[in-house]
């Protein structure tokens, strides 16, 4: 097989949807962030809390986010690599949310095969506005609803616990792997694993790792990638890269309050949370 066979529609699709699998799982979780509860309150809670009362924890820290964020902006970089396609298929796009649910996007640059871009950056963005929707998030999101969790012990670099994560359900896009809960205000810090269910008899294997880093009172995503294997095709990594967050908090008084970070700060605490891999 050489290149020029492999240009064909219907093998870019396979990359595509082999990329585009992995991505899905982990995205439909970072709908809105996470807030954070005081230091002292959470090594209280380390202390004394079992690991049912951590799911606990982390699902109210999900509820409390959907009151405490009025909106954020951030700027995504997406790309794919495959030795057939080469490393030049990216977007850059700029995201906006606004409480509840609402998503917008725009590309704000692009370059590479036109079939992966439709193919799996497309997709992904309309997957990501379609699971954030108040009607579809309870269906998704990490909770004892969707999912079987059994501690795996607790992660001292990462400071963190750790729990494998069984779905309960069929959901397409729900996952099967392992999180990281923060010891410090419950939120997901990390996430590794694969989807739950398999798209296509041409996909061996999918592994993901997605990772959050704390702004302020606030955790949003900072790094995606996943690598799936193919059959026929050797393996397609997809990388996404989380960058300049500036958010609106809703005060007690109602009044929102602003706040932003810069790539360059979420390149450090990108960095700081390295920690956490096992």
């Amino acid at each position: 097989m050489n290149a020029r066979q492999f240009n064909s529609t219907d093998n870019l699709q396979r990359v595509a949807s082999g990329c585009r699998t992995a991505a899905l799982m982990a995205l439909v979780l970072v709908g809105v962030v996470v807030p954070a509860v005081p230091a002292s309150a959470a090594e209280r809670l380390r202390r004394l809390a079992p690991p049912e009362e951590v799911i606990i924890r982390m699902e109210e820290r999900f509820q409390q986010q959907l009151a405490a964020l009025d909106s954020y902006r951030d700027l995504r970089r997406y790309s794919v690599a495959h030795a057939l396609l080469g490393d030049g298929t990216y977007w850059v796009v700029e995201e906006n949310f606004s409480a509840p649910d609402e998503k917008r996007f725009e590309v704000l640059e692009r370059g590479g095969s036109g079939a992966v871009q439709r193919r799996v950056f497309a997709r992904l963005l309309e997957v990501e506005q379609e699971t954030a929707r108040e009607a579809v998030r309870p269906l998704v999101d990490l909770s004892r609803h969707n999912y079987n969790f059994t501690y795996l012990g607790f992660d001292e670099t990462a400071n963190a616990y750790r729990f494998e994560a069984t779905p309960r359900g069929k959901n397409e896009y729900l996952l099967r792997g392992t999180i990281w809960v923060s010891a410090e205000d419950f939120a997901v810090t990390r996430i590794e694993g694969e989807p739950a269910k398999r798209h296509s008899i041409l996909i061996q294997r999918v592994r993901f790792v997605h990772e959050f880093a704390k702004f302020g009172e606030f955790w949003f995503p900072v790094h995606h990638r996943s690598e799936t294997k193919l059959r026929l095709f050797g393996t397609a990594t997809l990388e996404i890269d989380y960058s300049e967050y500036q958010w609106q908090a809703r005060s007690p008084s109602g009044a929102g309050e602003h706040a932003m970070a810069s790539a360059l700060d979420t390149s450090d605490r990108n960095d700081r949370i390295q920690g956490g891999k096992q």
